[in-house]
């Protein structure tokens, strides 16, 4: 006998290992008490163990039900599925509706957008389904049918341009996803290759720049941008961090492409679906090497290649990865010979000038010293005020770039190399003037670029250069010791000659903390190859000679000339655009940095980050074992081979949670519910389906037809359950209430975006340009550490910014548009795999008052009026353009009334605002 478990809260049976749920007729309290332990006695079932929901089990393609000999109502398989269910609840199908409403219905569904109302004159009344293919195939062909239904599925996975949390800074770069979406679903590509390109596109198809895009996907929810890039690595808070951002990643998965709550089981094992505790942490391992960050692509394939090997082996080197033998190959070598020839060169070409005379300041200093190495110290008054300068003769006639290096000296405080007690000083300006043979001006001279080897905590070099007073640098506590600061010469005055330089160290007025000893060095290397530091066992190589270099320095110096290459190499290449997306490697950016590979992850008892267990390794879910995980033994050691195992697990043919998943999702945007109720939970904690057996038949056809979307789009328009009438009846309504069986089409509030976009094309205002950057439709002030300031209402409503299609706005996650927010435009900081479907005052005051809106309606009666100078015309254009029907003898009258009344653009409002309009038939 079968395990049996009673799913309390819907009053449905599930049957372990068995094909579909089966109803029951409700029992008194009692009786189903006492069945349920009953059931649970016999079946040998525990409180507290799951029973494997039918979901997870693999697809057997249903027979198709055989019409009954008295119904003729249609054979098509959707249909024969929906009237076996009809009938056994003693329901009849509704009749079809009119061919406007079909027309209308069609492509706001496929589109977001009315229809060519031109199209109704190609309407064929005697052989209605060759008109009605034509218009499913040039809805289905369609650009449009992208745009529309990619806003699907970035609801799916909370997509937007910002980060959220507290900061909500934008993202730039997120389009380029947005777009590969939109191109992807008009492509039709494959929907196991569609999900497996946002998994792991970059592991599947390294070469392909729309691969790498794809995985925009993983990247797409919120990012905490204050604890990962504030807080300091190795720290729990870090950790918590980072295990909260991955749990992000793997809902996003999870949820989206299987329709199951994995993350139910972070703390303990899932409480309806047999998810244990370890399945979670698992999944965790697989995203453990994964941050958000920009990544470069390039369009041209043969391009993106090249940037890509090179970044793979930047990162491969970083990572220590790079084998020693490929770093003994004579090639590397030859590089590392060359490397070292140049930076000998290189260190050769840095000049001290010597000062022409006695440096001066505002007090007296007495007395100075110019040494053998050409540094200067400095011996001051007691009077410490003031700025130091000094002039010399140029080096060289175009410097590139100058040193200025601070140095110990025994007869400093604590050696110095300043004059304060502890050694220290403070210097708040460094500037360099440059006047040529025959010029008595001094020039300043633009300083950039600024390195150095170490500054006290709370200063910078970089604030030598700000012109800030206020602002210095120091090198407490590390006294004693010699410092160098480096900065590139941005440019020359008048591009000439110098002939003479002057040197400027301003120290604060209030404090009396001097450099002591100090030394100014010049080069005339070009700027970008100038190398100012190297790490001191680096250091330490290179002053060996390479007869007595161990192999460990060799090795290291070889590392470094590598990397070398590879970053010169890469600054070459043409500026890449970028996309914000899933990735290992990226530059340090404060406290956030990349992992080079997979992070350490472990299960947390309770969820807690105080409470670490063993180490979790890479898997999928344990309960679908039919299913092979990782069969090609691919190794999981590197992280984008991680994710490529499970992408390809969640994507296997047996894998019924992913067809089945994407089957219900769009049964549901066709028709308004899914039919599974909860299309993020095909679990036990879910709803059981309606209609199992029609969902698995097209669970497998969207399977067997190579994973062809459209394929299944045409399976559902073309039945006649789509085109029912959505005619309310009294006596099926009484019977079911909730249109479950579908014995008519439910009428469906226009969405937020189909609404904006067909005012927009009814307007004539429509820009109807594809992809590109998001266009931000309001004013911002950006914020520093704080959420940026966004105002939707000073914005322009006739901006061109305006008239882009909906899919094309900038997605702000906390500051969304009050205008689409009032219509149920989703909130991007959770996942919503149905929207909220409201009815309020605040919509129609939105839709009738908002700014847009009056100026859409004036746009629509200029147009009108443009067409025609008759009022009943301009009233019929109007119903004919936007319901797709002209307007019966009762509607011309009132509307030529009100607009003879108001004005053409106030009547355009009152249309737009009915349900007539608002609603999709």
């Amino acid at each position: 006998m079968p395990a049996l478990l009673p799913f309390l809260a819907t009053g449905r049976f599930f049957v372990a290992n068995s094909q579909h749920p089966m109803r029951f007729e409700p029992f008194t309290s009692l009786l189903y008490a006492g069945g349920v332990l009953w059931i649970l006695g016999c079946s040998g079932l525990a409180l507290g163990q799951e029973a494997t929901p039918w979901s997870f089990s693999p697809m057997v393609r249903p027979d198709i039900p055989q019409a009954h000999d008295s119904d003729t109502w249609s054979e098509h398989p959707v249909d024969q599925f929906i009237q076996e269910a009809l009938a056994g609840q003693g329901l009849s199908h509704s009749p079809e509706a009119p061919p406007h409403q079909l027309l209308r219905r069609l492509f706001l569904d496929v589109w977001g957008l009315p229809p060519d109302t031109d199209l109704l004159k190609e309407l064929d009344h005697d052989n209605f389904e060759t008109t009605w293919t034509q218009w499913v195939d040039r809805a289905l062909a369609g650009p449009q049918y992208g745009e529309r239904w990619a806003r699907h599925w970035m609801d799916l996975i909370h997509y937007a341009e910002t980060h959220g949390h507290d900061e909500d800074a934008p993202r730039e770069n997120a389009w380029p996803y947005r777009d590969y979406l939109i191109q992807s679903l008009n492509a039709d590509k494959p929907y196991a290759t569609f999900a497996l390109e946002q998994i792991a596109g970059d592991a599947m198809e390294p070469h392909d720049p729309e691969a790498l895009i794809a995985t925009g996907f993983l990247a797409a929810g919120p990012w905490d941008e204050s604890s990962q890039m504030g807080i300091q690595d190795g720290t729990l808070d870090k950790e918590l961090a980072q295990y909260l951002d991955r749990d992000d990643m793997i809902t996003t998965v999870m949820s989206s492409f299987l329709g199951v709550s994995v993350h139910c089981a972070r703390c303990h094992d899932h409480k309806f679906d047999p998810i244990p505790f370890e399945d979670y942490y698992a999944l965790q391992a697989v995203f453990a090497g994964v941050d958000r960050h920009d990544r470069p692509f390039d369009k041209d394939p043969k391009l993106h290649r090249l940037r890509q090997d090179l970044l793979t082996q930047k990162e491969a080197l970083l990572a220590e990865r790079t084998t020693e033998s490929a770093l003994l190959s004579s090639i590397n070598q030859e590089r590392t010979q060359s490397w070292i020839s140049e930076r000998q060169d290189h260190l050769s070409r840095w000049k001290a000038g010597r000062p022409l005379a006695p440096p001066s300041s505002e007090i007296p200093l007495t007395p100075w010293e110019v040494l053998e190495d050409g540094s200067l110290f400095i011996q001051p008054t007691d009077s410490l005020n003031g700025k130091l300068t000094w002039s010399l003769l140029s080096p060289y006639p175009k410097p590139t770039a100058v040193e200025l290096e601070v140095m110990a000296d025994s007869r400093l405080p604590q050696g110095g190399p300043g004059w304060s007690d502890e050694g220290d000083f403070q210097l708040t300006e460094f500037k360099v003037y440059g006047k040529g043979k025959d010029s008595d001006d001094w020039i300043p001279i633009l300083l950039e670029a600024p390195e150095n080897d170490f500054s006290k905590e709370g200063t910078s070099v970089r604030y030598l250069i700000d012109d800030d007073p206020e602002t210095h640098w120091s090198i407490f506590p590390q006294k004693g010791q010699n410092h160098r600061c480096f900065f590139r010469i941005a440019s020359l005055p008048d591009d000439r000659d110098l002939h003479m330089l002057r040197v400027e160290l301003n120290h604060p007025e209030e404090h009396s903390q001097w450099v002591g000893r100090c030394r100014i060095r010049w080069s005339n290397v070009p700027s970008d190859r100038i190398e100012p530091f190297l790490e001191a066992n680096l250091q330490e190589a290179f002053a060996y000679s390479q007869e007595t270099r161990t192999l460990e320095q060799k090795l290291l110096l070889t590392r470094h000339a590598l990397g070398r290459h590879l970053d010169q190499t890469l600054e070459a290449l043409p500026t890449p655009p970028q996309v914000y997306a899933a990735t290992s490697y990226f530059s340090s950016e404060g406290n956030f940095k990349p992992s080079l590979g997979p992070r350490t992850v472990r299960q947390l008892r309770r969820g807690s980050i105080q409470q670490p267990g063993k180490e979790a390794q890479p898997a999928a879910l344990s309960a679908l074992s039919h299913i092979p995980w990782n069969p090609e033994g691919a190794d999981l050691a590197e992280e984008d081979s991680r994710r490529l195992a499970l992408g390809k697990w969640i994507t296997h043919p047996s894998n019924g949670l992913f067809w089945r998943t994407m089957a219900n999702r769009l049964w549901q945007h066709h028709f308004g519910s899914p039919l599974i109720p909860t299309p993020n939970d095909l679990g036990n904690g879910g709803q059981a389906p309606t209609h199992p057996e029609l969902l698995d038949w097209l669970a497998c056809e969207l399977r067997d037809s190579g994973g062809s979307l459209k394929h299944v789009h045409r399976l559902i328009l073309h039945s006649r359950t789509y085109r029912q009438a959505s005619t309310w009846r009294k006596q099926a309504a009484a019977q079911d209430a909730e249109n479950t069986y579908y014995w008519r089409m439910s009428p469906r509030r226009m969405d937020a975006e189909s609404f904006r976009d067909s005012l927009l094309q009814l307007s004539g205002q429509l820009d109807a340009r594809m992809g590109g950057p998001s266009v931000k439709q309001f004013l911002m002030d950006p914020g520093i550490h704080v959420t940026p300031i966004v105002d939707y209402k000073g914005f322009d409503p006739t901006h061109a910014a305006m008239h882009r299609r909906s899919i094309y706005r900038f997605l702000f996650r906390t500051l969304p548009d009050p205008f689409m927010k009032a219509l149920d435009c989703p909130d991007a900081s959770t996942w919503h795999p149905e929207r909220n479907r409201s009815v309020g005052s605040l919509q129609a005051l939105a839709m009738l008052h908002d700014p847009w809106v009056i100026a859409q309606s004036q746009a629509m009666a200029d147009q009108l009026q443009k067409v025609s100078k008759h009022l009943e015309r301009q009233i019929e254009l109007l119903y004919e353009s936007s319901l797709c029907r002209m307007p019966n003898p009762t509607e011309k009258r009132l509307m030529i009334e009100y607009a003879d009344r108001h004005g053409l653009a106030n009547a355009t409002r009152y249309l737009w605002n009915s349900n007539a309009f608002v609603f999709m038939p």
